[in-house]
């Protein structure tokens, strides 16, 4: 029978920090704190001595540094889960982004305001979710026994119906494993991929434009955090900026040339408790685009982008979702599922295949 609380370790070089996270730990129902350690050796050894559900680890620390001990944690205690503690510099941004990419959960900033009460009250609202998602998936897990041989993965969904019209943008929502996720998608896509790629990763200022800047280095597309004003062109992947949202607008060439796709830049308030949000930037993409937009909901806590997916389906939107058993989060892509607005639940290993696919050969009616 499991516990019914959650072994928590944190892992963190400064002993005020250490205090405060131990502290509003203390303060969650469902959470047993059964340690803190300064530096990665030491949270090895305490993990020897009383394993961890979950791990809080400093992303820059002396000796062993977060992603080292990661690499650790994730060898030695796969089933234990790692949330990294990260500043707000660059150098921190991108270190976490390579953390979530080999395989931490998620990750926490360290608040920078002068009211201690405001930064633990925004410690307890990052974790309480993440606690409870992780309680409930660690209660869920059958009891361990040998597992079968994999079977080979299943061949590409066959197209049901005739093509129906051209694909010409596809829009991503995404979060909670979202940049392991993404990793695994945007470098399987083509270089003469057919047409442009809008994403929506939920992430904070600094942290995108590091994720950024690892996709594209590992990408036949060119993948940017966008900028205001920025065309939309065939060859991009555009992932929004960290606590801003993404939209769509159209820009008139003048001369009688027509118009343009641009990307829109904003910082209205945050919608489903999210900037960017899923369902702004999709909204904006059923005002600019008359047809043939492509819809992928992707790992992630909530329920962001479905209402987007409803706009977009009343402009034939063909809406594909993570499938469930390769998700890291499946909270995003169930709430499109329950709401029947998936055309196709695929496993992330196929999902770069089937959009290609879908893309070439056009919507599906």
């Amino acid at each position: 029978m499991p516990s019914p609380d959650l072994n928590v370790l944190v892992v963190d070089d400064t002993i005020v920090y250490r205090k405060i996270l131990s502290e509003v730990l203390e303060s969650l129902e469902g959470v047993q704190l059964i340690g803190t350690a300064s530096q990665g050796r030491l949270a090895l050894a305490r993990m020897e001595q009383t394993p961890a559900d979950l791990v809080l680890l400093d992303v820059e620390m002396p000796e062993m540094d977060g992603l080292e001990t990661l690499g650790h944690l994730r060898r030695r205690w796969p089933d234990t889960d790692v949330v990294m503690i990260s500043g707000t510099n660059m150098s921190s941004a991108e270190i976490t982004v390579q953390a979530l990419e080999q395989g931490a959960l998620d990750f926490i900033r360290k608040p920078e305001g002068a009211d201690p009460e405001a930064s633990r009250q925004e410690l307890r609202d990052k974790l309480r979710p993440l606690i409870r998602h992780i309680g409930t998936r660690r209660n869920m897990r059958a009891p361990a026994a040998p597992r079968p041989a994999p079977l080979p993965p299943p061949p590409p969904p066959v197209l049901a119906k005739p093509p129906l019209g051209r694909i010409e943008v596809v829009g991503i929502g995404v979060s909670t494993g979202g940049p392991n996720a993404l990793a695994e998608l945007i470098p399987l896509l083509p270089a003469d991929f057919p047409v442009p790629i809008l994403v929506v990763q939920h992430m904070p200022p600094t942290f995108t434009a590091s994720l950024a800047e690892h996709l594209d280095r590992r990408s036949h597309l060119r993948v940017c955090e966008a900028q205001e004003g920025e065309p939309i062109q065939t060859g991009s992947v555009y992932i929004a900026p960290g606590g801003k949202h993404m939209v769509v607008r159209r820009h008139e060439m003048g001369g009688g040339n027509g118009c343009q796709r641009i990307i829109g830049i904003n910082e209205n308030p945050p919608e489903n408790s999210c900037r960017p949000s899923v369902d702004v930037l999709f909204r904006s993409m059923a005002a600019q685009y008359d047809k043939g937009i492509a819809a992928v909901i992707m790992t992630g806590m909530g329920n962001d982008g479905c209402e987007g997916v409803r706009t977009l389906k009343r402009r034939g939107c063909h809406c594909l979702t993570q499938s469930a058993e390769t998700c890291v989060v499946y909270g995003m892509p169930m709430a499109v599922d329950e709401a029947g607005l998936s055309d196709e639940q695929i496993p992330l290993p196929l999902l770069a295949q089937r959009l290609v696919r879908l893309v070439r050969e056009g919507g599906i009616p």
